[in-house]
């Protein structure tokens, strides 16, 4: 099983779709700059459980896995989602980020102050993405 199924409780998707409600997904030039973006975030007060630096055979491992129980429905979804350019396209830029072998941030951010502070925390890194998952909608951080 891919640490990430474990590092999101649970709530990774809906309807289908990849969408870790309350969490970032920061993806940064390599594995090593995840993992000293990481440091910084837990050096700021953020817990074990709430940063996880993400290798990207780790990424590709879980989409793996997230695709092999998605059911008809869950495609469905992930088709719709790419023809509206919503969730799904973040989710295939992410594999694709994988494939090109960058380093993976996960952080648990409940609430908008708290994502503006990780934000301005992980930007020293140069992330090529940062998005955030949330009940309204995914919000683009850089």
């Amino acid at each position: 099983m891919a640490i990430l199924t474990s590092f999101f409780k649970g709530s990774d998707s809906t309807l289908g779709v990849f969408y870790p409600t309350d969490y970032i997904i920061a993806v940064l030039p390599t594995f090593a700059s995840a993992q000293a973006a990481s440091h910084a975030l837990r050096q700021s007060g953020l817990g074990e459980d709430e940063v996880l630096a993400i290798p990207s055979s780790e990424v590709l491992k879980y989409f793996e896995e997230f695709r092999a129980h998605s059911g008809v429905w869950a495609g469905v979804m992930s088709m719709l989602s790419r023809a509206f350019g919503t969730e799904q396209v973040f989710a295939d830029d992410d594999v694709q980020s994988a494939q090109a072998g960058r380093g993976f941030v996960a952080i648990h951010s409940p609430g908008e102050a708290q994502a503006r502070r990780i934000r301005e925390l992980v930007k020293p890194f140069e992330p090529k993405a940062m998005h955030w998952y949330h009940t309204g909608g995914v919000e683009c951080l850089i």
